[in-house]
C-alpha cells in the first residue's frame, strides 16, 4: 500500500506541473471516464459497465426486416439485438430479409432508437483512420492547419505504404493526435490496422452470423484515443482488470504516451479523491454558477440544447454595465466550452449570451468561443450568429451525452 498523502500529491503534480490524466472507475454500474487537467474535470463519458456492443465493433448481422419507404432495414447483430441500418438507393433490392451482412456500430443505442449501423468499414486507432475504399488514398486531418506538419505526415505514410507493397481497397487518414505522436507509433498503428482489415476481408465471408469480425477493444480505448501524445500523462484506474488492459496495450503499442496506473488506496477511493459522483451530480443540473455571479441555464431537448447567459448578481451594485457583460460573456463562453464537454452533448447547441451593444465586444466573443471551441477533442465549430444574437454550436460525438448515459 502506497503512503496516501504523498503518493496523491504525486498524482497531480510531476516535477511541480500540473497533470493531465484520465480516471476510469466504476460507479453505481455504469464505467466512468473523465479526462483531467490538473484538478479540473473537463470531460466525462459513461456506459453501462456490462456493455458489450461498443461504437466500432464489426458484425456479421443478419437483416431482420426491410422498410422500403424509410429507406432501411433492421438487422440482428447478436440474437435479441437489432440496429437500425440506413440504406443507399437501390440497395432494397439486393438486402431482404435473412440476408447476412457486415455491419458497423456506428452510434449506440439512444431513448427509443436502436443501434445505429453502417456498411461502410472504417477502423479507427489513436493515431489512424483506415476505410474501405475503391482505391488507397492518403490524407491528413483538416484540424491539423500546419501546413509543414501535413506535408511532413503525408510523407511518411506514403513511403510507409510503398515499402509495405501491398494492394488494399482503403484509405488512410491520418488523426489530428498524430501532429504530436512518436512516427513510430503512427506507423505501427497503420500496420495493425492494415492487418486487421486484410483478416476482415479474407473470412468474411467465412464466418457465421453474428460473429464479431472486430472490436477497437475496450470502450474506454475510444475516450482515450481522443488525446494527443502531449495532452496526456497517465491512466489511472481502481479496476485490476482494466489496469491489465492497459498494461497489455503498452506493451503491443509503440510509445503510447502514458502511464497506466492502479490505484489501490482503498481507504480513500478514486470516486471520493476526485468526487466524481459529485461532478457527475452537478453535471445534470439545470443551472451553472460562474465565479462572477451570473450563471447559465441548460435545456437538453430531443432537438437542441439551450444554453441561456444570466447576469443574475453579477451586476449588482456596478455602473459600468456594458464592460460587465463583455465580462461576464467571456467567462460564459469559457463554462460552455466546459460543459459541452462535461456533459458530452451534441448536435445543436444555441447560447442565448447577454446583450452588448458594441460590436467590438461581440467580435473578441465570438473569437475567444472559436477558440475554446478549437481545444475540444470531439469536432465542435460556431456556427453563425442570429439576427436576435443567438450563438450557433455544432458539436459531434459518437457516445451517449450524460443525460441518457446515466439514466441507461
Amino acid at each position: 500500500m502506497r503512503c496516501g498523502k504523498v503518493w496523491l500529491r504525486c498524482l497531480c503534480k510531476c516535477e511541480g506541473q500540473e497533470m493531465n490524466q484520465i480516471v476510469i472507475t466504476v460507479i453505481d454500474s455504469a464505467m466512468v471516464c473523465l479526462y483531467m487537467q490538473g484538478e479540473v474535470i473537463y470531460d466525462v463519458v459513461a456506459w453501462p459497465a456490462d456493455q458489450d456492443i461498443n461504437i466500432g465493433d464489426i458484425y456479421i448481422g443478419k437483416v431482420s426486416r426491410v422498410v422500403d419507404n424509410i429507406h432501411a432495414a433492421f438487422v440482428e447483430i447478436v440474437p435479441g439485438t437489432f440496429g437500425f441500418l440506413p440504406l443507399r438507393k437501390g440497395e432494397q433490392k439486393l438486402i431482404r430479409p435473412e440476408y447476412e451482412l457486415p455491419v458497423r456500430i456506428k452510434k449506440p443505442a439512444k431513448g427509443t432508437k436502436d443501434i445505429l449501423l453502417s456498411r461502410d468499414i472504417e477502423m479507427v486507432s489513436r493515431y489512424v483512420v483506415l476505410t474501405a475504399s475503391e482505391t488507397m488514398e492518403i490524407g491528413v486531418s483538416k484540424r491539423i492547419r500546419d501546413e509543414a506538419v501535413k506535408n511532413r505526415l503525408l510523407t511518411l505514410v506514403r513511403e510507409h505504404v510503398q515499402r509495405l507493397s501491398i494492394d488494399i481497397n482503403a484509405s488512410l487518414t491520418v488523426r489530428t493526435n498524430a501532429a504530436s505522436a512518436d512516427d513510430t507509433a503512427v506507423l505501427a498503428d497503420i500496420d495493425r490496422l492494415i492487418s486487421s482489415y486484410l483478416r476482415i476481408t479474407e473470412y468474411k465471408d467465412s464466418r457465421r452470423v453474428f460473429s464479431r469480425l472486430y472490436s477497437e477493444g475496450a470502450a474506454f480505448f475510444r475516450f482515450i484515443n481522443r488525446y494527443k501524445a502531449d495532452e496526456l500523462d497517465r491512466v489511472i484506474t481502481d479496476d485490476p482488470r482494466i489496469y491489465e488492459q492497459l498494461k497489455e496495450y503498452e506493451s503491443t503499442a509503440e510509445n503510447i504516451g502514458f502511464e497506466p496506473v492502479l490505484y489501490d488506496d482503498k481507504s480513500y477511493p478514486l470516486n471520493a479523491r476526485y468526487a466524481i459522483r459529485t461532478t457527475i451530480d452537478k453535471a445534470l443540473e439545470r443551472r451553472v454558477w460562474l465565479k462572477s455571479g451570473a450563471n447559465l441555464i441548460i435545456d437538453k431537448t430531443e432537438a437542441m440544447t439551450v444554453i441561456d447567459v444570466n447576469s443574475a448578481k453579477a451586476v449588482e451594485g456596478k455602473r459600468a454595465v456594458e464592460s460587465t457583460f463583455f465580462k461576464i460573456n467571456m467567462e460564459a463562453a469559457d463554462e460552455v466550452g466546459r460543459q459541452l464537454r462535461l456533459r458530452n452533448l451534441s448536435g445543436m447547441i444555441l447560447v442565448d449570451f447577454i446583450d452588448m451593444k458594441e460590436k467590438k465586444h461581440t467580435d473578441e466573443l465570438i473569437a475567444h468561443l472559436r477558440s475554446v471551441l478549437s481545444r475540444d477533442p470531439q469536432r465542435a465549430m460556431f456556427a453563425d450568429l442570429t439576427k436576435l444574437g443567438i450563438a450557433e454550436i455544432v458539436r459531434s460525438s459518437e457516445s451517449l451525452n450524460l443525460y441518457d448515459a446515466m439514466e441507461k
